[in-house]
């Protein structure tokens, strides 16, 4: 009977570290689709487009292999307009809107591991998200880069 429970508790420790170790992690279309995400928030603070459009491109490509309906069917549209982006303000809009819809999946998704950080503009009335707390915000660039708080982690 002891040895009964003893197996019973080992179970349940080692589905609750599972369920721990699941929960840190990305689903991998999320996953796949952070880094030029990210990539393009921080040419976008840096007042640059330099590189915006093949990052774009990149997410768009990795949005459109992805059959499943993981992502938003208009998510594609959205990287276009940014791809297209001839100005910082015509890129910064749409991605304002790529923002959106990525932040929606993580909550969706109930993503929790602790390394992403919704940040919100209240002058642009935007959010993003970066993996440190310390604002860089792609909306204003230098003219207010450090505008925003961190609202949500993920």
């Amino acid at each position: 009977m002891k040895r009964r429970y003893q197996l019973l508790a080992v179970f349940w420790i080692v589905a609750a570290w599972t369920g721990l170790t699941r929960a840190e992690s990305l689903p991998p279309a999320l996953d796949s689709v952070m880094p030029p995400y990210l990539a393009m928030g921080k040419a976008l603070a840096d007042d640059s487009l330099k590189g915006v459009a093949s990052l774009a491109a990149t997410m768009k490509s990795l949005v459109e292999r992805e059959k499943s309906g993981f992502f938003p069917k208009e998510l594609p549209a959205d990287l276009d307009r940014l791809a297209k982006a001839t100005d910082l303000d015509t890129a910064r809009l749409a991605y304002k809107d790529v923002s959106d819809r990525l932040i929606a999946l993580f909550r969706d998704h109930h993503v929790q591991t602790g390394h992403y950080f919704v940040c919100t503009c209240p002058m642009a009335q935007a959010s993003w998200i970066q993996t440190d707390k310390e604002i860089k915000n792609p909306f204003y660039g230098s003219a207010m880069l450090l505008c925003g708080d961190v609202t949500e982690t993920f």
